[in-house]
């Protein structure tokens, strides 16, 4: 009877596309609800439409857009082909430009259990490959930030499994140019550069490495120069990128922007204040680079994907940790990786699913606090407090537990058979 029932419920390749289509319908009847996380999805209404109307040219010299050159070729693209339905543009509450805008994220978020389970096929058995494709697939926290908040994070995201499944595959010049245009998609892009180089360093022969760093400069310089021009000479796509870059980073120059992390106590404190003399800043940097030294070390003795699948998602979730200046979707990015992580360690499932509530719970308090302010109000600020502090600490639990996985996990499987 066990067999039958486990035959019963073996998941095989339609099975699996078949759960993915049932997610994408989830997805689609979620985006078509006239809901947002207003803030973002106007300012990714007005710069989609600019682009369409005005060009790319110059664009940075006419809007308030902090976002890098990469994904506003996207939005440009969508406030083309709305055009064609809205000529004039003067719908721009209407519900089809809001679901346009978010669709990338949400066909990303699909594309990036396909690849999750792409992945896990190369180490195990379909079955579980194609389960923890499945899980991600239909994870809260994912559904929220793309389906309902609006946001662009599932891109990213899938970009992030791309370069892993490159790495992988031991195409490392491939993987670093995929790094170098994810670095102009979102600053957030430059947390893979750490895992490459660690993962890496001893496997590859010194001319990929320069071959990266020339092809990659290039491909960037080619994809910010239409934004950008040239009149202050050939450096003025890098010249104007950086300044861009450093803006952004300074006016979110706090210790924690609505991160529950080791700063949620310290939420929209500047990251400048003191403490034992040190900036908040800098001790959050010496925690990151005290945890990328170990993770250098644990990759250096620990060279198979068991290992690599665990230290990615520890970086990735050290990212939302330890630093100052981290929003509250940003523990998002480790969740993908903790999914292949849980197919090779399955106590990982209970730090999965933790992170999965404390990240909904940190993303739902900050979609209540903007969307709607006159109920967030109402409610006592203490509870507030109670709230920020009670999940920044359970995060931290959960960080040292993962943690823990990597100091005691000396002889980490590097295939499984089943899970």
């Amino acid at each position: 009877m066990t067999n039958i029932a486990k035959d019963t419920f073996e998941l095989d390749s339609p099975r699996f596309h078949l759960g993915l289509a049932i997610a994408l319908v989830l997805h689609l009847i979620l985006i078509s609800f006239p809901v947002a996380f207003w803030i973002d999805m106007n300012l990714f209404k007005a710069w989609s439409l600019d682009l369409a109307q005005q060009g790319i040219s110059n664009f940075y010299s006419y809007s308030n857009c902090d976002y890098p050159p990469a994904y506003l070729y996207i939005l440009w693209l969508i406030g083309k082909i709305y055009q064609v339905f809205d000529p004039t543009m003067s719908n721009r509450d209407g519900l089809l430009l809001m679901a346009m805008i978010k669709l990338p994220p949400v066909l990303a978020d699909i594309s990036a259990a396909w690849l999750i389970a792409k992945i896990l096929k190369l180490h195990m058995t379909d079955h579980t490959a194609y389960k923890m494709g499945l899980i991600y697939a239909f994870n809260p926290l994912m559904l929220f930030v793309s389906a309902l908040w609006g946001q662009v994070d599932g891109v990213m995201i899938f970009l992030m499994l791309g370069a892993f499944y490159l790495i992988q595959q031991n195409h490392l010049v491939r993987s670093g140019l995929l790094i170098a245009v994810m670095a102009i998609f979102k600053p957030q892009g430059l947390f893979l550069v750490p895992f490459l180089v660690l993962s890496q360093w001893f496997r590859q022969a010194w001319w990929k490495w320069v071959a990266i760093a020339i092809s990659g400069l290039a491909l960037i310089w080619l994809i910010v120069e239409p934004f950008y021009g040239l009149k202050d000479g050939l450096a003025t796509p890098f010249l104007s990128l950086y300044q861009r870059l450093q803006s952004t980073a300074d006016y979110y120059d706090f210790a924690s922007v609505n991160a529950f992390n080791v700063w949620g106590w310290a939420n929209w404190e500047r990251d400048y204040t003191k403490f034992l003399g040190i900036n908040y800043k800098v001790i959050g940097l010496a925690f990151l680079g005290i945890l990328m030294l170990w993770l250098g070390i644990f990759l250096y003795q620990q060279r198979h994907f068991g290992a690599q699948s665990l230290a990615i998602a520890t970086l990735l979730i050290g990212f939302f940790m330890l630093p100052t200046r981290m929003h509250e979707r940003y523990m998002l990015y480790g969740l993908a990786f903790l999914a292949i992580s849980m197919a090779m360690i399955p106590t990982i499932k209970w730090i999965y699913g933790g992170f999965t509530v404390t990240g909904t719970i940190n993303v739902g308090y900050v979609y209540l606090r903007y969307n709607h302010e006159a109920l967030f109000n109402t409610i006592p600020t203490i509870w507030f407090q109670s709230l920020i502090y009670t999940v920044s600490a359970l995060n931290v639990i959960l960080f040292i537990v993962l943690l823990s996985h990597n100091f005691r996990s000396q002889q980490l499987p590097s295939k499984l058979s089943a899970l």
